[in-house]
């Protein structure tokens, strides 16, 4: 991962990445929320920020879109 990612967004882009291995899907946003043990709404918050990055990519109106690029 990048310097200019923060600890929880680390953790957040992690956790996404295993748990899609594990099920062969990405999961849900309360799936990450309760792996990295953050609110649903902070993991939101850090996922844009990841998307921004460029770290994960997202397709709008789709649940279980985010992936790790």
């Amino acid at each position: 991962m990048t310097a200019y990612l923060t600890d929880s967004q680390r953790r957040i882009a992690r956790a996404l990445r295993e748990l899609t291995d594990d099920v062969g899907y990405p999961p849900s946003i309360r799936e990450i929320a309760d792996a990295v043990a953050l609110s649903a709404s902070t993991v939101v918050y850090h996922l844009q920020a990841l998307e921004r990055h460029g770290i994960v990519t997202h397709s709008a109106h789709r649940s279980r879109s985010y992936q790790v690029r």
